[in-house]
């Protein structure tokens, strides 16, 4: 069970790092973005437009009596410019929701792939490391990730029986040992244990 700050601490982080890949979050973000843009444009477009040619029958019904003409215009003018503003006002409202909402998905898929890229790195370095946790809940690539760390574990496994069997020999040449270069091949053995040893610890 971790300690109540080793919790906080983590959680600071991924919200310090939501973007762990900004190449790709920002690149399918956007491209959502822009998609959402040409169709509240369209139509908010076509809403407005609606809005102005009801505008302008009334208008043109009213003409039959002057007095009210000029009043009607003026009041349909002002609704005209209430229904643009609702418009781009909800096309900013959309925006700001769809760029989070494509930040939050895109975090999902980042987020696993930022751990395996990190896992290859450290077994490239010949530091294999603990057994792997699993992903968060709500991450994405869950099966990919379990057939990775799969993987991962048969590495250990064969690393440690090759500790253990390296452990083996050692014993048996020490008790047979009598030159100087079955020795010294006691001794490289003894180190190579020693870094795959060290390569599970990671």
């Amino acid at each position: 069970m971790s300690a109540p700050g080793e919790n906080t601490m983590r959680y600071k982080r991924r919200l310090r790092n939501y973007l762990l890949d900004a190449g790709l979050q920002l690149r399918y973000t956007a491209a959502i973005v822009v998609l959402a843009t040409c169709l509240t444009a369209g139509l908010g477009y076509m809403i407005y437009q609606a809005t102005l040619d009801t505008s302008r029958i009334i208008s043109m019904t009213g003409l039959v009596d002057p007095v009210s003409a000029e009043a009607l215009q003026g009041e349909f003018a002002s609704k005209d410019k209430m229904v643009l503003w609702g418009i781009i006002g909800f096309g900013v409202i959309l925006i700001a929701s769809v760029s989070g909402v494509g930040i939050l998905i895109t975090h999902r898929i980042a987020g696993p792939l930022f751990n395996i890229a990190a896992i290859f790195s450290r077994v490239r370095d010949n530091r294999i490391g603990p057994s792997l946790r699993g992903l968060r809940k709500g991450d994405e690539l869950q099966g990919f990730f379990m057939q990775f760390r799969d993987m991962h574990e048969a590495i250990r496994r064969r690393t440690d029986d090759e500790v253990r069997r390296l452990g083996e020999a050692i014993a048996a040449l020490e008790a047979t040992a009598k030159t100087s270069e079955q020795t010294a091949a006691i001794g490289l053995l003894k180190d190579m244990r020693k870094e795959k040893e060290a390569s599970l610890e990671g």
